[in-house]
């Protein structure tokens, strides 16, 4: 394909001309077209900018046109051609494709040994794939839907064919994908999880996991009773494909790469330059998919997963560790799991900085003699003001007199912050499990994101239940929306320096209020501060009238059954209104 640019003499004119299979076609007007176009000082969208006025441009159409193209410039024609034909061009970039395009698989498909573009766009299009139409009617460029229902056992004109089509082809029958395949798929009894077909309209016989638990009841909670979030929500296939898949098991991604899906901020560490050389063959190392006996679904205690390939009786293993008895050592204390900057994988959710400086500031010799006798009087020599606050504080915790730092804080390096041994609210809970909520119960994330040391403070305060903020204003902190700063990176920062990204950042919910912070919520005029009155048009229980409005007449602050924590165990708004406003 040639794009010549030349002189038209006798009109001072210049026409564009798109010579395809030895057909002349105009394609622009000749007036706005230069006789000449030198590729050294002008770009190509100079005035072909509507091939990049799309969703998703072509990266080469972004970066260079030469990448594709050719320029030829003669004394009075400027012909633009393609540096190669038909689909040897795109495999230029694209070699992953070269059997596909030569038809040496099984079942090749003919578009793809044609020409690429009959279902891509070189240039770029709206469309995910650089696909010319939408992905659910590219197929029907060429397949009849009429005909393609009858070849199925149900109507798939609604369908995605990619869920089980290869469309470059396989070696597969029919062009199906995958290596694993679920029996009722193999077998074609779709009947057996969907319902029968109202026309074209295909359903599921149930919604969510409990279609799945007909076959596969057992696996929920099979290893026990700590049961991955996915499963108890019911999302079966946002892991599993329904159908078939390239993976074993179903499994829509292998490796680490499904788990990291949802988990972001593990990926962001086990993929960096210090990460764990363990998740290289996937995560099932060290957790059950499902369920298991031990907290983050671990197969085994955490130190014993971390003997399994470390010898605890390895001589060196103990001099890198100061002569620490490593059958009994707390791996997890130290160390993360996943992947660390800090080498070798140091948890560096925060590192205490006598650590980083040598193991001879508070150790003698060997890891059993610690300075001081060790205890409390060993962290008294830095953390005075610590000791200033638990011997002044006004609300006191009783736990600072029966418990040691070490207890609660790691003495070298930690995943989370200020050198926590657990992560959100797992560590106050070993003490205060009445907070912990019922079975079902949903749990204000503020623990489980942040942890409760976001709402108390832990060592003592001035404040009932050692909180940091009386009233509205503990709660406003994160919820009030001028309070809440949205970073450059869609991450969210709350007061406090703590800071959401990703789908946490999503999900935090915000209210606006009147500038006197008084009301406006759940609806316009609501009061959400003062003294609850008997008067108005919409009545009040009596129990609550002169009782204080807040927050927490209507929020719990710790676990409720319902999503938004609605105090009285309502499941719902309506339940939460009625509970208070009776008539």
């Amino acid at each position: 394909m040639q794009i010549q640019h030349r002189s038209v003499f006798g009109r001072g004119l210049c026409v564009a001309i798109l010579v395809v299979a030895g057909a002349a076609v105009e394609i622009a007007s000749a007036a706005d077209h230069p006789t000449l176009v030198d590729p050294e000082k002008t770009t190509c969208e100079t005035c072909h900018d509507e091939i990049l006025a799309v969703r998703i441009p072509h990266p080469p159409a972004v970066d260079d046109c030469l990448t594709c193209h050719a320029f030829d410039q003669g004394e009075e024609t400027t012909t633009v051609g393609l540096v190669d034909t038909g689909s040897a061009l795109c495999l230029a970039c694209h070699d992953g494709m070269v059997k596909a395009a030569e038809g040496k698989v099984a079942v090749p498909h003919a578009p793809v040994i044609d020409d690429c573009g009959t279902c891509h766009d070189p240039h770029g299009t709206d469309f995910d794939a650089l696909l010319v139409v939408d992905p659910g009617q590219v197929c029907g460029q060429c397949h009849d839907a009429d005909a393609t229902d009858a070849l199925h056992p149900i109507p798939v004109r609604r369908a995605d064919c990619r869920s089980c089509h290869d469309t470059h082809g396989s070696e597969n029958e029919h062009m199906l994908r995958g290596v694993s395949r679920h029996l009722p798929f193999a077998e074609g009894s779709c009947e057996a999880c969907h319902r029968k077909p109202r026309g074209t309209r295909v359903r599921l016989l149930h919604e969510g996991g409990s279609l799945c638990e007909a076959c596969h009841g057992g696996v929920a909670t099979k290893n026990g009773a700590v049961v991955h979030t996915a499963v108890k929500q019911g999302r079966c296939v946002g892991c599993h494909d329904p159908h078939l898949a390239e993976q074993p098991f179903l499994l829509k991604a292998g490796g680490g790469d499904l788990c990291f899906s949802c988990h972001p901020e593990i990926a962001e560490r086990a993929k960096g330059p210090g990460g764990h050389a363990a998740l290289e063959d996937g995560c099932d190392g060290c957790h059950d998919a499902h369920s298991s006996d031990r907290p983050a679904m671990l197969l085994d205690d955490e130190d014993e997963l971390c003997r399994a390939c470390h010898d605890a009786s390895d001589p060196e293993l103990r001099r890198l560790h100061f002569g620490a008895e490593m059958a009994t050592a707390r791996c997890g204390s130290c160390h993360d799991p996943h992947g660390s900057s800090s080498l070798p994988l140091i948890a560096n959710g925060s590192i205490h900085p006598p650590f980083r400086e040598g193991c001879s500031n508070c150790h003698e010799g060997s890891a059993p003699n610690l300075v001081d006798g060790g205890g409390n009087a060993l962290c008294e020599n830095c953390h005075e003001e610590v000791s200033e606050t638990i011997a002044t504080a006004a609300v006191p915790h009783p736990a600072m007199a029966a418990l040691e730092c070490v207890d609660c804080h790691s003495p070298h390096a930690s995943r989370q912050p200020k050198l926590l041994r657990a992560a959100g609210g797992g560590l106050c809970l070993d003490c205060h499990e009445d907070q912990a909520g019922g079975e079902g119960d949903a749990v204000h994330r503020a623990i489980s994101w942040i942890g409760c040391h976001s709402c108390h403070l832990p060592h003592g305060g001035a404040e009932e239940h050692l909180l940091k903020a009386s009233g509205n204003d503990l709660c406003n902190g994160c919820h009030l929306q001028s309070r809440v700063k949205a970073g450059r990176d869609e991450s969210i920062r709350l007061e406090g320096g703590y800071v959401l990204r990703g789908e946490r950042a999503k999900d935090l919910k915000v209210i606006d209020l009147d500038p006197g912070l008084r009301k406006n919520h759940p609806i316009p005029e609501h009061p959400v501060t003062g003294v609850i009155e008997a008067k108005g048009r919409t009545q009040v229980a009596k129990s609550l009238v002169g009782q204080e409005m807040s927050c927490r007449q209507c929020h719990e602050p710790h676990a409720a059954p319902s999503s938004k924590l609605f105090t009285w165990k309502a499941t719902n708004q309506a339940e939460l209104c009625i509970a208070c406003h009776p008539k």
